[in-house]
């Protein structure tokens, strides 16, 4: 199962990589892919992830979630 998460924020590949790193982490996502220019993270998932989790993950990193698909 593959998600798509909007995030503002991100302007840099230190941005990029904060992102990786903190949705790699989770239990459950086999990939990270974040696009700078479109402003997305692609995660491919092993198992559910709940969009609060995502979001929290991603918010504790520092940028913010506006939207999930």
């Amino acid at each position: 199962m593959k998600k798509t998460l909007k995030i503002e924020g991100m302007s840099c590949g230190h941005c990029k990589g904060r992102v990786e790193k903190a949705l790699g982490g989770l239990d459950g996502v086999a990939s990270v892919e974040v696009n700078l220019e479109a402003k997305t993270a692609t995660i491919e998932l092993t198992a559910e992830i709940s969009n609060e989790l995502l979001t929290e993950t991603v918010d504790d990193a520092g940028y913010d979630v506006v939207g999930i698909e």
